[in-house]
């Protein structure tokens, strides 16, 4: 039995495993990394449970009962809550949502106005280096994972001192997943309605002046000499991103940027396409310099973003940073104020679809919308060269202090609910590409 054939039965017993709740043989796995691999180390810990593990062991907190509920006594005596729900912590996009989430909780929402609140991770890659930029005297990051063992114990087993910043399907507290409807419409309308109850709250863009040095180094590192516009693109599915889209789409709107002299950046962690070689734009998604760190930074200090749907869309919008979002058949699961969407539109044969029946099913059928469950299910549109290049051109009246206002069309399309969850953010969809296609949104 040769290497490879070891490696195929190893990684087709663990989807076996993983499929039905079997930790031992992920876990071994997972020791056996930690210890021969450097890198490995340095992202995760040592005890590193999965959600799984809050399925299947989390009736053992009731044997505890007595502790537990003496230590979420003195939490509560101290108005301190634990984060739950928040099982994602390599993934920016979990990330930016789940702590900018929290953090508008405890401003805006009566039940943790002035709290404390402890945010548990056993992941490392990305928190290490950003832990200062989210920590604040009221908000604190705890490694380890049997300390987030012990504290969701508490948690789950005394509710009223957990909060819930999740953006997923983790319910620690219920042992089973959450419904695609819940993470896909409820919880995307509840970050939306804090975004709109305080429009000028980004403490993340608060943190940026401390960074001028490392600013100015980056900056100079990667040859970046004047403003600079940032191109994330997706070639594979993924995230929001049903189908990707041809690199060449965007040639002309980076040609349009470049020839009001600004510098294109290339960011993200995907190949740069081959087809931008020629376009003279900086590769940092490829560079040595790329970090969890860099990527603050560096969308921090950019004139606006172009990005496919994804989780890097939550770093720019926590800034406050002007947002194209190009490609989503999500269509309206990010609400900020700068933030535009094109989005890619699905319709069946048998049925004709609307936005609000997109969204059905969204919420029905999960993230892919039942693109591979209904054999006549087909993509209808997803955005072209013109219309990157006019939603591109909008967004450049985001850079100006004074939000533009709706537009006729915008405001009739989120006045009347006709493509849900447009209203309840400040986000809106391309003007251009609504005249376009605006049957679709009645």
């Amino acid at each position: 039995m040769n290497i490879k054939t070891i490696s195929n039965f190893i990684k087709i017993k663990t989807r076996q495993h993983l499929k039905h709740n079997i930790l031992y043989l992920r876990a071994t796995i997972h020791i056996a990394r930690y210890f021969i691999f450097k890198n490995y180390r340095k992202k995760r810990c040592l005890v590193d449970p999965p959600m799984s593990f809050f399925y299947k062991y989390g009736k053992l907190a009731n044997y505890f009962s007595i502790p537990l509920k003496a230590f979420a006594k003195y939490l509560k005596k101290k108005n301190i809550f634990i984060s739950i729900n928040n099982d994602c912590n390599s993934s920016i996009g979990h990330i930016y949502a789940e702590i900018g989430l929290i953090h508008r909780m405890q401003k805006l929402d009566n039940r943790y106005i002035g709290s404390k609140v402890w945010f548990l991770s056993s992941r490392k890659d990305i928190l290490v280096e950003t832990k200062d930029i989210f920590e604040n005297k009221n908000f604190r990051i705890f490694f380890g994972g049997i300390k987030r063992i012990l504290l969701i114990f508490v948690a789950t087993n005394n509710p009223s001192i957990s909060i819930d910043g999740s953006i997923g399907h983790a319910n620690y507290i219920k042992r089973i997943n959450n419904t695609d409807f819940h993470v896909f419409d409820q919880l995307p309308r509840q970050r939306a309605k804090l975004i709109k109850k305080d429009q000028n709250f980004y403490p993340n863009k608060d943190k940026l002046i401390n960074y001028e040095k490392a600013k100015c180094e980056l900056l100079k590192k990667l040859n970046i000499k004047k403003k600079y516009i940032i191109i994330q693109t997706k070639p594979y599915r993924a995230n929001g991103t049903l189908e990707p889209l041809r690199p060449d789409l965007f040639l002309k709107t980076i040609d349009y940027f470049q020839n009001k002299d600004y510098q294109v950046v290339f960011a993200g962690r995907e190949k740069l396409p081959k087809i931008f070689f020629k376009k003279s734009i900086i590769d940092y998604a490829n560079s040595e310099f790329a970090s969890a760190i860099n990527d603050y930074i560096l969308v921090g200090n950019c004139t606006l973003v172009l990005a496919s749907a994804s989780g890097f869309c939550f770093l720019p919008e926590s800034l406050d940073k002007p947002l194209l979002i190009i490609n989503a058949h999500h269509i309206s699961q990010h609400s900020g104020r700068r933030t535009i969407y094109l989005p890619t539109l699905l319709s069946r044969r048998s049925i004709p679809f609307t936005a609000s029946m997109q969204h059905h099913y969204l919420c029905t059928y999960g993230k892919r919308c039942g693109y591979f469950t209904f054999d006549d299910l087909y993509i209808l549109h997803a955005p072209t060269s013109e219309e990157i290049y006019m939603a591109a051109k909008e967004l450049e009246e985001m850079l100006k202090d004074k939000i533009p206002a709706y537009t006729a069309l915008q405001k009739s399309i989120s006045k009347d609910s006709k493509c849900p969850l447009i209203g309840d953010g400040l986000s809106r969809i391309s003007n251009y590409f609504l005249k376009k296609h605006k049957n679709f949104f009645i």
